[in-house]
């Protein structure tokens, strides 16, 4: 855990030198993209200057909870992937967990939430924070997350997010080796999403599964074959506000732009159909006005003052939008099984076995050997995929 300056990156790419041999190849590794969420321990300078913070720091809580809530090893086995991989870099998230967990919405948790349904912030940190603060922890630390992960998934066919969790359960039983996660939570539970979650236009199977099942397939099997234990969903689903099911929408509505636009190219520049993409686009709930138009759209909300025919405009062209949706057949069965849709996966590894803790817990330092096995592993069974599955 470090204090850093307020300018400080929240999340940066990370270059890795890749092995004497990638796995992957060339012309192909350029579409893959690995990120860390977890395995940040930087805390912005400034939230120590809070009387409620430096207490929390001063009794020792601070540094438990910090040590608690981190994904020890991620980083290590992102790396260590990319390597084996031939993969230039990998996205990590540098701010600590404990500030900030962008693999979820923004916003302050309710003191019921549990670990799926908490918002960005929460927690003793979130409670010692003031109102300036948290809106400088979304402001200065969440926006660019998120812009920069943007980027990073824009155009690639394979997202790769390495997570670490506890050895056992609450129950006490022991956890699978390594996990992999592709599916929606709400979707495991009730065959949807919770209405309103994202825009109607986004069919909620997509969120049934975020990865190709043949990519999923092929890594368990590879690990299995290699002595490591793998579950699917287990002992959690993805939270509706992971990274992983936020970018379904994404990606299923800039597939959706590219038809629109095709057939209707006097449309792609037209601001009221502009307004409408960002709006569906917007599926982190960060962007103010995105939020009106939706709210102006499917719960007839009034427009902001002075954007009564701006909406009205965006009415329009979303109703065109929709009606085409409407006129694809088998629009989402074809994207849902298509080649080039992008696959989104979150690999779950049990944090003993890349990193050493001592009996109370407290973390010692990384088991080397064991993350190379667990990312060789992870490469040779994407590479794979790549080469002969895909």
């Amino acid at each position: 855990m470090r204090y850093v300056p307020h300018d400080a990156a929240p999340a940066e790419l990370v270059h890795v030198t890749a092995t004497a041999q990638p796995l992957c190849p060339e012309d192909f590794r350029h579409r893959i993209t690995v990120d860390t969420l977890h395995d940040g321990d930087a805390i912005p300078a400034r939230l120590r200057d809070l009387p409620a913070v430096a207490a929390l720091e001063a009794s020792g809580e601070l540094k438990a909870l910090h040590e608690r809530e981190r994904d020890w090893g991620a980083n290590l086995v992102a790396e260590k992937l990319c390597a084996a991989l031939g993969v230039s870099a990998f996205l990590r998230v540098n701010v600590a967990r404990i500030v900030m967990d962008f693999n979820r919405f923004p916003g302050m948790s309710a003191p019921s939430s549990d670990a799926m349904s908490r918002l960005a912030l929460s927690g003793p940190l979130a409670d010692a924070l003031d109102y300036p603060a948290k809106r400088f922890v979304l402001e200065r630390c969440y926006d660019p997350v998120s812009r920069a992960m943007d980027t990073a998934i824009l155009g690639r066919a394979l997202k790769i997010s390495i997570h670490t969790y506890d050895e056992h359960n609450p129950s006490m039983t022991r956890r699978p080796e390594v996990s992999l996660l592709t599916r929606s939570d709400s979707y495991q539970r009730h065959s949807r999403l919770p209405v309103g979650l994202f825009d109607p236009l986004f069919p909620d199977v997509l969120v049934e599964s975020s990865s190709s099942s043949i990519l999923r397939d092929r890594i368990a099997l590879t690990l299995e074959k290699r002595g490591i234990a793998v579950e699917h969903n287990y002992p959690y689903c993805l939270p509706d506000g992971s990274v992983e099911v936020r970018c379904q929408p994404w990606f299923f509505f800039q597939h959706l732009r590219r038809l629109f636009e095709d057939a209707h190219i006097e449309c792609a520049e037209d601001p009221a159909f502009t307004r409408v993409w960002e709006m569906l686009f917007n599926t982190n709930h960060r962007g103010g006005e995105d939020l009106a138009l939706s709210g102006y759209l499917h719960r007839f909300r009034p427009a902001p003052r002075g954007l009564e025919s701006t909406f009205d405009d965006a009415q329009a062209a979303y109703a065109r939008i929709a009606a085409f949706a409407g006129e694809q057949d088998d629009i989402v069965a074809r994207y849902r099984r298509s080649p080039t849709r992008t696959s989104a996966i979150t690999i779950e590894v049990r944090k003993d076995l890349v990193w050493n803790f001592a009996d109370d817990g407290t973390p010692l330092g990384p088991r080397d050997d064991q993350a190379e096995t667990i990312a060789n592993a992870l490469a040779t069974a994407i590479a794979t995929y790549v080469r002969e599955d895909r």
